[in-house]
């Protein structure tokens, strides 16, 4: 870092003065930094502790809690916690009013000074100064008051925005159906962006009324009554966009809710891709996205179609104002002056200047206001039962006490009855998750809970966290919790940091319990292979590991965080055998021994380690106590004959197996290296946001103009363009004409209104045709970008990209960069057309209509704004980068926490998850502040610059404008527009440049590699694959160039309808090999022939879709059983009912509402158990000849499992069937054993023949399985 950068950084110990506040002067160190060297974030001074977020949501919130009961809630909150910035703002926004009233009153009186008055030097140095201080007031006031606008609303929106974190934070989403992951992104993402521009909007239509009135005034004092039947006009105007702004704010909504939709939708299908490319359903849900998008697109265009309208009777308003005042006064029989003409073509040019700006503000208020009530339902919203959970201090009371009834859902239509009524709806039935439960657990106890699938074990757990909801209009139940807890969910959730980082979950290092909960949750190994070992970036969601690795990750993290009570839900499941037996007896017994463990299991062995044992069935609890009391329960032996009729043939088991496996193991480990899943040893497998440094490159620009319709749409448009400017202008031209004729007839003056009125008529169909046109073509090419992007993210590779992309950068492209592509770039170039022609144009009136004495000042003000803006652009580029960057680690931890919820609340971490969310912002906010500032110079120093042109013109009107006061008065009005026009384009070309960047990023996305063999024109070979015989030789896979091989060399030959079972430990290379069969994963080397067809030479669709493959984590979309079942619609309901019975969801078929039952988002409604009965019946009703099961019946209860082994056996039995489980008895029937090592083939034969072998890998691992499954 240079020592110019700890300068920016201490800016802040020395606050700037007035004048270098007023006129940005303190920025200029950071622009001249920036012209240097890129900037960094370190660069960019840090937040006054008074802006920084923390402090703004306490001063927010408190606010809020007063009126939270109040309809406008939000509203007033963001008012009155900041109404000393609202007062000052305002003060400064009637200054700068006053100031821009007051040109028309100058501009007269400068024409009468020149037409009447004796000219003097002295006079009209006077008439001069006084210009100059009312423009400087009006610049510094407006610019300031642009700045203080703009930072309020940052710091609303930082406000708002850790109030929203806040409370997702305390609000189940699984018993609060009304909020969807989606919608909650879209609300954070969409909704609070809408906070940012309601200041400038209110102000602006709070103002206007004020300029409509001063205008009046103003124009009955120079032209009598004439002006009123103009403010007819001007009511009448404003009554009608008032109509139209209703009809555009109900459209409006519309398009809200089908953006959500949509949000929603691509947020659900990227997060299960790996599933959606395993199936090749690509097609099919590319369909489905782009169908919502569709509605989006209808909407939009319906919204645009009354936006043309609403703005072009905002920009006729003014013009038909005047038309109507001109028509008057011609017919009161008087004579224009051009003091009269010019100082009435100024105030109407205020006025149309407001009133074209008014529609889009309008527009951002109407947006804004259904954002604001969004998030204030949201953040009214019911929160955990916490006013039922009583958190104790008893040495010598119990661990846990819980009793009550329990609910995931409220009553039917989504509604609890109101707390204050206690009423029940009538004839509405509330079915309990949980009845009458009443348990009390020990300090020091060891408690197992068991139970079939969806029997309520897992709910139990959530009951004791608070998670679930009771009827409030009976007793609420009570939970006592006695010390502190930590929980292991059933489904792994981990963060998007180092394995370290995980574990430690914001707890200081301890070295000795760091070690502790490595060793006894069995990650030694792990971290040795890794080449940053614990310091090793683990990726999204844990894309990196397998299922194990995430679940003793998980267990790391409780064990480290030293708790009281310890919840575990099916655990032992997720992991292999030996590891289970470790954790439960080492881990468990040991290491935890004293401290409170309710353990969720399905493996029976695990009780008899257990204190006391609670058994579940249909949400009750129907036995509970020690292991021989539980047996005497007719449920338990049940339970217990399923569990272990794969064991009765063998019962005999001695010490010396114990020993001999204890051999083989130690043996093994002295030379094996468990080899994770070769993706592990990627230095930083997430891929940072992308930032390109310097300006958007022309391929770029080229792109978009192809896109948005070439040569044709922009010739067009450009000669629209014209037209307007030439009506615009013709009009002022003519008044001056008309203005500078003297003893005119009744007739004359109705003539020359006539054609005054033509140029007006012209100039808003003109304006019509363009935003038309406009908003089409702008809508048309946002969605063409879409549409590619959308294809290219679907057919990307899922290792190289899906697992290396954080889904919170992904959804940034298609949320924020598409709303600028949907909303904005098009309009900016256009507003650069109008704003270069006007400049043109009103530089050549200028030069012909006076002298070339002008040219000069022209001359020097372009050298002047190039340098300036050259200057500005230097940082400006670099600060969107970074803004753009710092603002999708928001997003994706915002994601993060919302699918860890649980467990964030568990280890009760709100505060840490809240602190981090708020530096996150607080960096972003800067970035943001940084823009502002710099933004604000740029546009101050181009006003004054602007000066040199308007200065000048002025002069030569005092000193030499007296031959044409007409003349005069046109030069006077077209120096307004040079600088004013000048502005707007450097602002136009500014704004185009950062606005293109959102598309060079999702241009970037849309041009991602496609998978190899995806897009080949390559035939479909029928009826392949008949048979289904594999031949894997030799087979070498990375999982990307610059890793070592995750497969070496790996040869197995499996005939048709051979069942294979596949084991190896954690990280052998199991789940590599079926990855490779449905190319996910390339082979670097050697070949997989399937009925003589190399695989590497088909087509990948037809691959993926002959070849069935059931994942470890079971995939749900939100929608219908149906639609979970068949997502192509391909089978009648018969054949959906028979396999669902088939797969053992009759309960779920006839509890529910059979096909039609509907499935949560992530399927959060359900059981695990449920949700992979419904995976597994999908895959019998795809009817392939070859089946991949990955683990699949990992967290499926012991009686379930026996069901869907049988039906696995009597489905596939002519299929080619290869299985990856963690339970040995579970691929005990198979033909043949396939054991992996490091990547190889080690062991390969028929089970029988492999335990021959007593020094089998295989042996040893059946013999671990045994003596953990005995009771």
């Amino acid at each position: 870092m240079s020592q110019e950068e700890p300068l920016l950084q201490n800016r802040n110990s020395r606050p700037p003065g007035l004048i270098s506040r007023s006129l940005f002067l303190y920025v200029f160190p950071l622009l001249r930094l920036a012209n240097k060297t890129p900037l960094e974030f370190e660069m960019i001074k840090d937040l006054e502790i008074d802006d920084q977020g923390e402090s703004l949501f306490k001063r927010m919130n408190q606010t809020f809690q007063v009126y939270k009961h109040d309809r406008f809630a939000l509203y007033k909150s963001l008012f009155i916690t900041f109404k000393k910035q609202f007062v000052i703002v305002y003060i400064i926004i009637l200054i700068w009013n006053i100031s821009l009233m007051y040109g028309p009153i100058m501009i007269r009186q400068t024409l009468s000074y020149i037409d009447y008055s004796e000219h003097t030097i002295g006079k009209g140095f006077q008439w001069l100064g006084i210009i100059i201080v009312v423009r400087v007031f009006n610049a510094i006031s407006y610019q300031n008051s642009f700045y203080m606008l703009r930072k309020l609303g940052y710091d609303q929106h930082t406000a708002v925005s850790v109030s929203i974190m806040k409370k997702t934070l305390n609000v189940s989403f699984q018993s609060n159906k009304q909020y969807k992951t989606g919608e909650i992104m879209n609300i954070m993402q969409v909704d609070l962006q809408r906070i940012l521009q309601l200041n400038m909007a209110i102000a602006s239509v709070l103002f206007l009324p004020f300029q409509i009135g001063i205008s009046f005034y103003l124009l009955f004092d120079f032209i009598g009554v004439s002006c009123l039947a103009g403010l007819g006009i001007m009511i009448l105007g404003l009554l009608t966009n008032f109509l139209l702004g209703r009809w555009g704010w109900r459209i409006q909504k519309q398009v809200m809710v089908a953006k959500d939709n949509r949000t929603k939708q691509a947020h659900e299908i990227f997060s299960q891709i790996k599933f959606i490319k395993a199936n090749a359903f690509e097609e099919y849900f590319k369909n489905k996205l782009l169908s919502f998008r569709e509605k989006e697109i209808s909407l939009i265009h319906k919204k645009n179609m009354v936006s043309g309208f609403f703005i072009l009777a905002f920009l006729m308003t003014p013009q038909l104002t005047l038309n109507i005042t001109l028509a008057v006064y011609v017919w009161l029989q008087h004579n224009l002056t051009p003091a009269e003409t010019f100082s009435i073509i100024s105030l109407f040019s205020i006025l149309q200047q407001s009133a074209s700006a008014l529609p889009s503000f309008i527009n951002q208020i109407i947006e804004a206001n259904i954002s604001i009530k969004r998030i204030q339902n949201f953040l009214l919203t019911d929160e955990l039962m916490n006013d039922c959970i009583y958190n104790v201090n008893d040495i010598l009371g119990n661990s846990i006490e819980i009793e009550g009834t329990f609910y995931w859902d409220k009553v039917k239509n989504n509604q609890f009855p109101n707390k204050s009524t206690d009423v029940v709806p009538v004839n509405q039935e509330i079915e309990p998750i949980l009845k009458n439960i009443k348990l009390k657990i020990d300090i020091g106890e060891f408690v197992t809970v068991i139970g079939d699938v969806a029997s309520g074990k897992s709910s139990l757990i959530s009951a004791i966290l608070g998670e679930m909801v009771y009827n409030f209009s009976r007793l609420p139940p009570v939970i006592k919790i006695n010390g502190r807890i930590a929980y292991v969910s059933q489904k792994s959730w981990i963060q998007n940091a180092t394995l370290k980082d995980n574990i430690l979950f914001g707890l200081p290092y301890d070295e000795k319990r760091y070690r502790d909960a490595i060793t006894y949750s069995c990650l030694e190994q792990d971290i040795k292979i890794l080449d940053k070992g614990e310091a090793t970036m683990i990726g999204e969601k844990g894309v990196n590991l397998s299922g194990g690795q995430k679940a003793r990750i998980s267990l790391a993290r409780a064990l480290y965080s030293d708790c009281d009570i310890y919840l575990l839900d099916d655990l032992i499941s997720a992991v292999d055998m030996h590891v289970g037996k470790f954790i439960i007896e080492k881990c468990l017994c040991e290491h935890l021994n004293g401290k409170t463990i309710v353990l969720i299991t399905h493996a029976l062995y695990s009780c008899q380690y257990a204190d006391r044992i609670i058994l579940m069935d249909n949400g009750t609890v129907i036995k509970e106590g020690t292991l021989d009391d539980v047996k005497e329960c007719e449920k338990f032996d049940q339970i217990y004959q399923k569990y272990f009729k794969e064991q009765k043939k063998d019962e005999k088991e001695d010490e010396d197996d114990d020993m001999e496996v204890l051999k083989l193991q130690k043996k093994k480990s002295s030379t094996q290296k468990i080899n994770i899943t070769n993706k592990d040893q990627v230095d930083d497998l997430m891929i940072l946001e992308d930032r390109k440094v310097g300006s958007v490159q022309l391929d770029v620009y080229k792109e978009y103009f192809k896109m948005s319709g070439g040569w044709l749409f922009f010739t067009f448009n450009l000669i629209i363009v014209i037209i307007q400017v030439f009506a615009r202008f013709g009009s002022q031209i003519w008044l001056a004409q008309w203005s500078g004729q003297d003893d005119l007839t009744y007739d004359d003056n109705l003539h020359n209104l006539m054609i005054f009125s033509f140029f007006s008529l012209s100039f808003g169909f003109f304006a019509l045709i363009r935003i038309l046109t406009l908003s089409r073509e702008s809508v048309n090419t946002a969605n063409k970008i879409h549409t590619r992007m959308i294809e290219s993210l679907l057919y990307a590779p899922l290792c190289q990209f899906f697992e290396r992309i954080p889904l919170g950068v992904l959804m940034n492209r298609l949320t924020k960069d598409q709303s600028v592509l949907d909303t904005e770039i098009l309009w900016t170039i256009s507003i650069l057309y109008i704003s270069c022609l006007n400049f043109l144009a009103s530089t050549l009136i200028n030069v012909f209509s006076s002298s070339y004495y002008i040219v000069l000042p022209v001359l020097i003000f372009l050298y002047a704004v190039w340098k300036v803006q050259r200057f500005y652009m230097a940082a400006n580029r670099e600060l969107y980068r970074l803004e753009s960057i710092s603002k999708s680690p928001i997003l994706s931890f915002f994601s993060e926490t919302v699918n860890g919820l649980n467990i964030i609340r568990a280890f009760t971490k709100q505060e840490q998850f809240l602190d981090r969310h708020t530096k996150n912002i607080d960096l972003n906010r800067k970035i943001q502040i940084a823009q502002l500032q710099t933004t604000t110079w740029f546009s101050m120093n181009l006003t004054f610059t602007s000066f040199i042109v308007n200065i000048s013109a002025i002069a030569f009107v005092l000193f030499f404008g007296s031959e044409n006061p007409a003349l005069a008065g046109l030069l006077m009005t077209v120096a307004t527009v040079i600088d004013n026009s000048l502005q707007s384009a450097i602002n136009s070309i500014t704004q185009a440049e950062t606005q293109f960047i959102s598309f060079e990023r999702c241009l970037a996305f849309a041009k991602v590699e496609h998978e190899n063999g995806y897009k080949e024109s390559k035939p479909y070979i029928l009826n392949w694959p008949q048979f289904g015989d594999i031949k894997i030789d030799q087979l070498v896979v990375k999982y990307r160039e610059n890793l070592s091989p995750a497969l070496r060399g790996l040869s197995v030959m499996i005939k048709r309808q051979e069942k294979i079972g596949v084991v190896g430990r954690t990280g052998a290379g199991k789940s590599t090999v079926t990855l490779s069969l449905l190319r996910v994963l390339e082979a670097s080397g050697g070949s997989i022939i399937i009925d003589g067809v190399d695989i590497s030479t088909l087509n990948l669709k037809q691959l993926r879709e002959s070849i069935t493959m059931i994942l470890q984590d079971s995939t749900l979309f939100e929608g219908s059983l149906r639609e979970n079942l068949d997502p192509l619609h391909q089978h009648s309901d018969q054949e959906l009912n028979d396999v669902a019975l088939q797969c053992c969801l009759g309960d779920l078929l006839l509890q529910k509402k059979g096909l039609d039952t509907e499935i949560s988002e992530n399927g959060d409604n359900l059981s695990a158990g449920e949700k992979q009965l419904i995976s597994i019946a999908r895959a019998v009703l795809k009817q392939s000849q070859i089946i991949l099961i990955d683990e699949a019946t990992a967290n499926i209860d012991i009686d379930t499992e026996s069901k869907i082994q049988q039906t696995i056996q009597t489905a596939f039995k002519k299929c080619t069937v290869i299985t990856i489980a963690h339970r040995i008895n579970t691929i005990m029937h198979c033909d043949k054993i396939l054991v992996i090592d490091q990547g190889e083939a080690k062991e390969f034969d028929e089970p029988q023949k492999l335990l021959e072998d007593k020094s089998s890998i295989f042996y040893s691992l059946y013999l671990q399985g045994k003596k953990s499954n005995k009771i």
